[in-house]
């Protein structure tokens, strides 16, 4: 059934298009049939039919708003919690800051001291180990403080995102009251035009009210969700790096400590 449907439908296109090529004037008649066939369906169309349609379609819309709250309302809930998450994630790095630049004020006195040994919460233990845990520290800081930029970052975003939905949430009902506001004069001014029909005993001309049969452009939906999330991936190389590799990270987190964390003098 659909192929014979096709193969009909593919023999009418075939036919317009011969038709045009052969005869062009007769085919421009009968595009203008049909615009006028069309127009004519539709100017047809009580008003009454038509203001009650837009009304119908006016409820649809209303009725779509347990939808949008939903969306808020979630967006809402993701918001609280990269709150929290973000909170906490400052919280932490803030803590690894202030014990990191402490454990590197006293790296600085015992190596200012060559002193083999660095006392640290009541532990010696030897400057060198004390070095290579105090490197370690700083690096996984490094990734830690990156992550907390980047949550943060993401979080201002749907803050962003989450007011401009909430803004728009109110301005489809104001929308949606303006145009139900709007077909009820409609709908007035259509009844006081139909009793003075009915006063004069005489029908006017159809081309009187084509303004009353004008469509109430329809509502779209422009809510755009700008989600961006950003991972942040930090891999420490192993043991098994090249000693090469191995002293230009060293000196690399030792440019960090001493940027970052050394006392100002």
């Amino acid at each position: 059934m659909l192929k014979k449907a096709l193969i009909a439908a593919v023999a009418v296109v075939v036919s317009l298009v011969a038709v045009n090529f052969v005869f062009p004037k007769a085919f421009s008649y009968l595009c203008l049939v049909v615009q006028e066939t069309t127009q004519s369906a539709q100017d047809s169309i009580p008003p009454e039919k038509e203001i009650a349609r837009l009304k119908m379609e006016l409820d649809g819309l209303a009725r779509e708003d347990e939808r949008h709250f939903h969306k808020v309302a979630t967006q809402i809930v993701e918001v609280q919690n990269l709150e929290k998450q973000v909170a906490g994630l400052r919280k932490r790095v803030d803590e690894d800051a202030k014990r990191i630049a402490a454990r590197k004020t006293v790296y600085d006195v015992a190596k200012k001291a060559e002193d083999k040994f660095v006392s640290y919460e009541g532990t010696k233990i030897e400057r060198d180990v004390f070095l290579d845990d105090l490197r370690i520290a700083a690096s996984r800081f490094q990734v830690d403080e990156q992550l907390v930029k980047s949550k943060e970052e993401q979080l201002s975003l749907r803050k962003k995102n989450l007011e401009m939905n909430r803004k728009k949430l109110a301005e489809l009902k104001l929308v949606r009251e303006q145009m139900k506001t709007e077909l009820e004069r409609l709908e007035t001014a259509l009844v006081q035009e139909r009793q003075n029909q009915a006063a004069e005993q005489n029908t006017l001309d159809d081309a009187s009210y084509q303004k009353l049969r004008k469509d109430v452009d329809s509502v779209r939906d422009r809510m755009e969700v700008l989600k961006q999330k950003r991972v942040l991936k930090g891999e420490i190389d192993g043991p098994a790096r090249a000693a090469e590799q191995r002293k230009e990270q060293e000196a690399a987190i030792d440019r960090f400590l001493n940027e970052r964390f050394s006392e100002k003098q």
